[in-house]
């Protein structure tokens, strides 16, 4: 996978006056997201665990770092965190020579929400795991930021960049689409995911025959966390 938006800021920033600590710290970044990465291909074996993190670790001879990385990246929630950063940089790489094919910004969205969704594929039947960690309620904000930076980023590369007042509806309702498409990909069985496809298309119905709705302005956490909610309870996820 692509390096993290993290990992970015980093390389990217001034040197130090301190070489001796920046080259240390550097490294202790590196090691970490080299951690990661080796514990996310542990996940369909481990889980979305503590247990996944450590063993990665210990096998990349890490073993001394393996309960700091834990620690310091929120053990479960921080390896489900590591993904969605590498998955949000990856969909952005991956889309940037295709979007200049679309004209619509609808074309565009749905292109960026199956390259997105294609992401998870590979954790597919343990993602409920993440799904559950995540609508636990101290977890909430952050999947409520991690969600919401995905739909901004979504409707930017669709060329939608208005300051209009439905804007924080628009981004709730793509935020709705996604999260429930990929929550309908756990329980999807049809060939080639083709089932959460065709789900995806008549959620994307939907949002088009919302928009001859009035929208009035609705302050976005409020907004996005009843979706997010009704979603997650409606696939059993959390309990109302």
């Amino acid at each position: 996978m692509a390096n993290t938006s993290y990992a970015r800021r980093m390389s990217s920033a001034p040197p130090s006056d301190n070489n001796a600590h920046s080259g240390a710290s550097n490294a202790k970044t590196n090691a970490h997201l080299e951690i990661l990465d080796l514990a996310l291909t542990k996940v369909n074996e481990l889980g979305w665990t503590q247990q996944a993190v450590v063993s990665a670790a210990n096998e990349l001879g890490h073993s001394s770092m393996a309960s700091g990385v834990a620690a310091e990246n929120g053990g479960s929630l921080g390896l489900v965190a590591h993904f969605m950063d590498r998955a949000l940089d990856d969909m952005c790489i991956e889309v940037d020579d295709q979007l200049h094919e679309f004209d619509s910004p609808r074309d565009k969205l749905r292109l960026l929400c199956r390259t997105r969704l294609r992401m998870t594929q590979p954790y597919i039947r343990r993602w409920p795991e993440a799904a559950a960690l995540l609508a636990q309620p101290q977890n909430v904000p952050m999947a409520m930021r991690y969600l919401g930076d995905l739909s901004s980023r979504m409707w930017y590369l669709a060329d939608d960049k208005s300051t209009r007042i439905d804007w924080y509806a628009r981004r709730s309702a793509l935020a709705g689409v996604y999260l429930s498409s990929e929550l309908y990909m756990c329980e999807d069985k049809s060939p080639g995911f083709q089932g959460t496809w065709e789900f995806l298309d008549h959620r994307f119905d939907d949002m088009d025959a919302a928009k001859h709705v009035s929208l009035k302005a609705v302050a976005f956490g409020e907004q996005f966390g009843r979706n997010l909610f009704n979603i997650l309870s409606s696939r059993g996820y959390v309990s109302r």
